[in-house]
């Protein structure tokens, strides 16, 4: 059944991912002049596309928070696998910083260089410069921005420390830091949502196969004003894990 479940969903999202490509090309080319209108119409795409595909997962999710936060948030969660980035980009009209190999997959690259994700080689430290002007670019031009700040994927047991430098492209725009904690409802140790120790392809067909996936969103107070990076990691780190470890509501 599990199997018959993940073809119909395989199928399902290879017409959607058609129809978000040329709707991207269209995009592209409508706005090529105009640098913000492009960046506010590839956001609401995204946020479509993301929508689209946690329906299409049955990824259901209850959010504890203020909905709609002040637009150019640097935005900073936990991360422990794709579904985070559904969840997220259904919840804002945002960018999101991604792994620069990302980009060089078949297909799933297409779409994160048309959704002009912010790519980085976090091998190399001198990229992270070139990106934090990037991202401070857009949040100065009211442009929310998602990071995650732990630096890579966990299992989900804890936060890991985050790491201070993405923060300093809040504080150079002027803008707030927004700190979400995503927490799943699933029985499995680790989640199913957790890409950890396994590989991408085994990752995905679990989520594919799963009938269901629930979590909560936990809309964090926004940090504003402070110019120490180094505080604003911690007290985003030490907010995101308080509300994990507070009782979730099930969706």
């Amino acid at each position: 059944m599990t199997v018959i479940l993940a073809a119909w969903r395989v199928g399902l999202l290879d017409l959607i991912f058609a129809a978000c490509a040329i709707r991207g090309v269209f995009l592209n080319l409508v706005f090529f002049s105009n640098k913000l209108k492009r960046w506010r119409a590839l956001t609401l795409a995204s946020h479509s596309l993301a929508r689209c595909i946690c329906a299409v997962l049955n990824i259901r999710f209850k959010i504890i928070g203020e909905r709609r936060p002040a637009p150019g948030a640097l935005i900073v969660a936990n991360h422990v696998g794709a579904p985070d980035i559904l969840i997220l980009g259904s919840c804002f009209q945002t960018f999101f910083v991604a792994r620069r190999d990302f980009g060089a997959w078949p297909g799933l690259g297409n779409f994160i260089r048309l959704g002009a994700t912010l790519l980085i080689d976090r091998q190399r430290k001198r990229e992270l410069k070139a990106l934090n002007r990037e991202v401070e670019e857009r949040l100065a031009l009211g442009q929310s921005v998602v990071v995650f700040p732990e630096g890579g994927v966990s299992d989900g047991t804890d936060v890991q420390p985050f790491k201070s430098s993405p923060f300093q492209a809040a504080i150079a725009a002027g803008r707030p830091v927004l700190p979400v904690a995503i927490q799943y409802h699933d029985p499995n140790k680790p989640s199913v949502a957790c890409w950890h120790e396994i590989s991408f392809r085994e990752h995905v067909s679990r989520l594919l196969r799963r009938p269901r996936l629930e979590a909560t969103v936990h809309i964090l107070a926004p940090l504003e004003g402070s110019t120490d990076r180094r505080y604003l990691a911690e007290e985003s780190r030490r907010r995101v894990r308080e509300a994990r470890q507070a009782p979730g509501g099930r969706v």
